[in-house]
């Protein structure tokens, strides 16, 4: 036990100083699962929240269908713009001041431009609301100190995915820095919601946290760089990228307007068949909660980052999702992508090999 113990209290240290926070804790399973904990610890049954529509953005995690639904609170809609995809702020005080929400919960799958949480907790404070910030698909750049610092902004909790951009293990964090959370967080994930966790993930959670400190910065600037330069090579190649006069996106990742190619799934199925992974992806007209079709794709850059890809592997990459998307064969593409993924077969931004050769 002496091991272990040595071994998870270096973990914990390490995310400490990888997110500049004073609690954090490794034992959840998943990203669902520190979202359930932070629902659990944050509100009673009966509560209302606030959080993101699926159309804006938002994740199943934070929806009635998710761990809020669970704890049994009452979701009310955050609003947001059509043009452009970003939080009413107006709109938000007005609803805001009426529902007088237990949290406000910041959870998005689609994430491209930093949210007003400043703002945000200076609305729900007047009722001593909390701000909630689920950095599932943000860990790794809000590390890196590539993206807003959400506790420094003013969440009072933030969770995420140990994997994804943070690039460790399959499992779940949670940090906070406020010390009357401390006992509330802590004894809702032991005993209510976690017994036993997997030790085996430790110690790869503790090297991806130490990787993260070392080469986070330059890789998840790099991880960004090929993300906007995706976006203008699509662009360039007639695909519709979203919020072209935002700059595309300041993350990892891109949403395109697969309409002209058919729905989101259409086209998500289009280019696997040519080797490229992609998912579909609501956009802000759908109406995906009441049963409507999702309109988009969403394109990510982390893996093919971490593979030692730069700006120039995304103009290949882009020439040959537009080629898919505007009808060519894709079966006739795929030999093509299994022979360029195959040069690039080294895992960089890490202890073992370091950067990319440039």
């Amino acid at each position: 036990m002496r091991f272990i113990d040595e071994l998870e209290s270096l973990c914990v240290e390490l995310l400490k100083k990888a997110f500049r926070v004073r609690y954090a804790d490794h034992r959840l399973m998943g990203g669902m699962a520190a979202t359930l904990v932070a629902y659990t610890a944050l509100t009673q049954p009966g509560d209302r929240v606030m959080t993101a529509p699926l159309q804006m953005g938002g994740d199943t995690s934070n929806r009635t269908n998710g761990p809020p639904g669970v704890r049994g609170t009452r979701v009310i809609d955050i609003p947001y713009s059509v043009k452009d995809g970003s939080i009413n702020l107006d709109e938000f005080a007005t609803i805001a001041r009426k529902e007088r929400p237990a949290v406000t919960g910041l959870g998005m799958t689609l994430t491209l431009f930093p949210l007003p949480i400043r703002e945000i907790k200076a609305i729900v404070s007047e009722w001593g609301g909390l701000v909630y910030f689920d950095g599932a698909h943000q860990l790794g750049l809000i590390s890196a100190g590539l993206f807003q610092d959400p506790l420094g902004e003013g969440a009072d909790v933030m969770t995420g995915s140990s994997g994804k951009t943070f690039s460790g293990p399959q499992g779940g964090i949670i940090c906070w820095n406020t010390d009357r959370l401390a006992d509330t967080i802590a004894e809702t994930i032991f005993p209510v919601l976690t017994g036993s966790h997997q030790i085996n993930r430790v110690a790869a959670l503790a090297v991806a946290a130490s990787e993260m400190l070392e080469y986070g910065p330059v890789y998840m600037r790099q991880v960004v760089a090929n993300a906007q330069a995706l976006a203008e090579f699509l662009h360039d190649r007639g695909i519709n990228v979203l919020y072209a006069e935002r700059g595309y996106t300041q993350t990892h990742q891109i949403v395109v307007d697969s309409r002209p190619a058919g729905s989101g799934r259409t086209a998500v199925r289009r280019l696997e068949a040519a080797n490229i992974i992609c998912n579909e992806m609501p956009l802000p007209w759908d109406s995906v909660e009441t049963g409507g079709v999702e309109t988009g794709i969403r394109l990510g850059t982390v893996e093919v980052t971490r593979r030692g890809m730069g700006v120039a592997e995304m103009e290949w990459i882009a020439e040959r999702i537009a080629k898919v998307l505007h009808g060519s064969e894709a079966t006739a593409i795929a030999p093509e992508v299994a022979d360029f993924l195959g040069r690039f077969d080294t895992i960089y931004y890490c202890h073992e090999h370091g950067l990319p050769p440039r």
